[in-house]
């Protein structure tokens, strides 16, 4: 059977690479104790126990055809009910321990894997469910474990875990829904809010711009959400293709492409053309640090605050808006006759085409822009259509150039728009394990996506933030790995000279400085 690079590594670690278990450490040690604590709930307590757990693994041969993540969630959930135990027996574990709320553990799995803490309501969202369903959807959805492994870690059987994962998804998603998260599903009505984030979300504005005057951007949203598989393909954020620039950069190539495969996100990403270049320097931030063995671990960050020129009218008290086919009144903004006229100029209407098909004074094909104080532009595009985020643009610029009526927001014209909030993880697991070709074991060990964004009265606020981080699968057969982790000697000499006047054996740590935690 072949392995899966983790029990490479772990088998790399047992062949004398120490620095092999070091890569595993740094992926799972959080990851790890999230899981603990869903069944221990105490923070430092976790802790330890991810300690013992990673100690029995080192010390405790991988058992005979079982994955290294496997076996290191076995022995997690081992440790962390025997500590249980073995506080009952102590009698130290109260009616009042069982049933207290966490409050001060602020690493929900998705913050875990992006290390931020910028998703609070998810991570709301995540604690308000049944610690039954937590490490039950955590194995499968988000750790990738089989039905079958996440049954024996979690001592259940098969159908139960199976119960588990769908009950838990479920009241999941109630809970999202019921914090204000959009479907994003994959309906015929779409609603550009969504769509043409990605000409906000960037800082990219519309042609008129200068940044559009020099730049096309190819805009390629064929990413999967660890939030929910109606995501894919309804949002778009350039903060990966910055970072992945930057590690073309780092490695020294024009595009990453992969040893053995051809995948069409790596595609995507290589014939991107959105840079840096093409959003304020103060907007964003790309961070690179050098790993354990000379691997890479690239952030790109990017945060817009976005005021409108006028604050519009709040409409949530006096309409029942809804959106699409759906059945719950929704918060929405905007402009009726009854508004302020300084508000109109917040507004440039790109285009309103009608036919005599639409009802009324309604039509069901029209874009605006909305100007904000900090320059950057939204564009909102009202379609039917079905199409990538780059045919939408396309149809906007078109659309617009046609367009001869007048551009300005008059005095009879309404605007109503829903409150947007989206607060989304997009976790790309089929790049994981991949080796970059001509690298020499340059290996993609994660990539993730954060973003958080909002559209109201006042404006619009967005973060995101891309993380990857790519390691040497194994080492150069020609490296060479000096390093001094046992017995040697130092000695000490003038230049020139053939005789030390300083001589030392270091073959205990009892001479050495120890670590402060």
């Amino acid at each position: 059977m072949k392995q899966d690079i983790d029990t490479k590594l772990y088998n790399d670690y047992l062949n004398g690479e120490k620095k092999a278990f070091e890569i595993l450490y740094n992926k799972y040690q959080n990851r790890i104790k999230y899981f603990i604590y869903n069944i221990v709930k105490d923070n430092q307590k976790a802790e330890d126990i991810v300690q013992e757990t990673f100690i029995y693994v080192l010390k405790n041969k991988l058992r005979d055809n079982a994955s290294f993540k496997y076996y290191l969630y076995l022995v997690a959930r081992s440790k962390a009910y025997n500590h249980i135990n073995t506080e009952k027996r102590r009698n130290e574990i109260s009616d009042e321990y069982n049933i207290e709320q966490n409050k001060e553990f602020e690493n929900d799995v998705l913050d875990i894997i992006i290390q931020q803490e910028t998703k609070k309501e998810l991570l709301e969202a995540i604690e308000e469910l049944d610690d039954k369903y937590k490490n039950a959807i955590y194995l499968v959805k988000i750790e990738g474990l089989s039905y079958k492994e996440a049954a024996a870690i979690l001592g259940q059987t098969l159908q139960n875990t199976k119960t588990l994962v769908h009950r838990g998804k479920k009241k999941l998603r109630e809970i999202l829904l019921r914090k204000g998260f959009d479907k994003m599903s994959k309906a015929k009505k779409v609603m550009s809010v969504l769509l043409i984030l990605a000409v906000t979300l960037t800082g990219i504005a519309y042609a008129v711009t200068k940044i559009y005057k020099h730049f096309s951007v190819t805009m390629n949203p064929t990413y999967y959400s660890t939030l929910d598989e109606n995501t894919i393909n309804n949002l778009w954020v350039g903060t990966l293709d910055l970072a992945w620039k930057e590690l073309e950069e780092k490695i020294g190539q024009d595009k990453i492409e992969l040893e053995r495969e051809n995948l069409q996100i790596v595609n995507d990403l290589n014939e991107s053309n959105f840079t840096k270049e093409m959003i304020d320097s103060n907007d964003y931030q790309i961070k690179v640090e050098r790993t354990a063995i000379n691997g890479y671990r690239i952030d790109a960050t990017l945060v817009k605050e976005l005021n409108f020129l006028e604050k519009f009218d709040n409409f949530s008290e006096f309409y029942e808006f809804k959106f699409g086919d759906g059945t719950e009144a929704v918060k929405c903004f905007g402009i009726n006759n009854a508004s302020s006229e300084e508000m109109n100029k917040n507004i440039e209407v790109l285009f309103y085409n009608k036919t005599d098909s639409d009802k009324q004074l309604i039509s069901n094909d029209f874009a605006i822009k909305l100007k904000t104080k900090e320059g950057d532009e939204i564009i909102l595009y009202r379609t039917d259509d079905n199409k990538s985020f780059d045919e939408y643009y396309a149809d906007i610029q078109n659309k617009t150039n046609a367009y001869t009526d007048s551009r300005e927001f008059r005095k009879d014209d309404e605007l109503r728009v829903p409150y947007v909030k989206v607060n989304g993880l997009i976790s790309y697991n089929e790049l994981y394990g991949k080796e970059i070709k001509n690298t020499n074991g340059l290996m993609i060990f994660d990539v993730v996506q954060n973003v958080n964004f909002s559209l109201n009265e006042k404006g619009c606020n967005l973060s995101s933030g891309a993380t990857m981080l790519v390691e040497y699968q194994s080492y150069v057969k020609n490296s060479r790995l000096c390093y001094f982790q046992d017995t040697f000697i130092i000695f000490m000499q003038e230049e020139g000279s053939n005789n030390p006047y300083f001589a030392l054996k270091v073959d205990t740590d009892d001479i050495l400085e120890k670590k402060v935690y």
